[in-house]
């Protein structure tokens, strides 16, 4: 029987089936039958005492190197007259903080007075002089209708 006179591709199946199926049926009639002998477990007694075993440690890793410095950038025009400047700036304020030392061992005598200190003596600003007097006299006019007395002595 040739494969062309069969049709259907069910027919063709079952050929393939019985062929597979009688090929493998042959090969294992023609195997030598052998007892099959199931091994025993083997049982050993111990006797010897077990040391426990350590675990190994893990390897450890080198220590990285350090990474390389960075190189400073140059510096700019700007940046390097801000720096004159501040050292300017640091180099007054130096002076200025040793000559206030020395002001403090001085006698107060010899001190000089800060500027917006009105001398006592009468050499204050008149302009200022005349914002006071305008504002006690406001002040007395506002609190007459209590009947209080003025606090502000001319």
């Amino acid at each position: 029987m040739k494969l062309d006179e069969i049709i259907t591709a069910d027919e063709k199946l079952r050929l393939a089936r019985l062929i597979f199926n009688n090929t493998f049926n042959q090969l294992a009639n023609e195997l030598p039958q052998m007892p099959r002998t199931f091994a025993k477990p083997v049982t050993k007694t111990i006797n010897a005492k077990v040391k426990p075993r350590v675990p190994k440690r893990a390897p450890m890793a080198p220590v990285p190197k350090p990474l390389p410095k960075a190189k400073p950038l140059p510096q700019t025009l700007t940046q390097i007259k801000h720096q004159q400047q501040k050292g300017q700036e640091d180099f007054a304020d130096a002076v200025k903080k040793r000559f206030d030392k020395d002001a403090v061992k001085m006698p107060k005598s010899l001190q000089t007075l800060p500027g917006n200190i009105i001398s006592p003596i009468g050499g204050g600003d008149p302009e200022l002089n005349k914002k006071l007097n305008q504002a006690r006299k406001d002040y007395e006019r506002q609190n007459s209708d209590y009947g209080s007395i003025s606090r502000f002595p001319e």
